[in-house]
């Protein structure tokens, strides 16, 4: 069998990665170079639970699972690491909360943190541009 993916982005990348495990004959058409777009800028977080109670919540936690296997499968430094994520805002100038300071010591004076929305079992984090190549450069290995 021969597949045809149009598109080196992300979702490309991981197709043509999981299909070549199969023993499928993939062909990759792009137009510019792998991670061209959003796929190699994006902010590259992954969330096990952020889509809990909708339909995309098995998939975030299938994503979630195999993101953390890959790093143990795919060869290079794509950035793979879990994190802590915060939500919150920047006080507006003027606002008092601007000369606060922060309460985690690596944030600037005025950000105030509303809710600690991932811990390192929940989320983590990838260089988009990084993971995409390298998944895209597994694919072709």
């Amino acid at each position: 069998m021969r597949v045809v993916i149009c598109g080196g982005g992300v979702i490309g990348a991981c197709t043509a990665y999981f299909l070549c495990r199969l023993g499928v004959d993939v062909i990759v058409v792009e137009r510019t170079e792998v991670a061209a777009a959003a796929s190699g800028k994006a902010g590259g977080f992954l969330a096990r639970d952020w889509c809990a109670g909708s339909p995309l919540d098995a998939l975030a936690r299938r994503s979630f699972g195999l993101h953390a296997q890959l790093p143990g499968e795919i060869p290079g430094d794509w950035g793979y690491r879990p994190m802590s994520a915060y939500a919150g805002y920047v006080a507006p100038d003027g606002d008092q909360r601007r000369t606060m300071p922060s309460t985690l010591g690596w944030l600037a004076d005025g950000v105030a943190i509303t809710q600690r929305i991932g811990t390192t079992d929940t989320t983590a984090i990838v260089h988009p541009h990084k993971f995409t190549s390298a998944v895209m450069n597994a694919a072709l290995a």
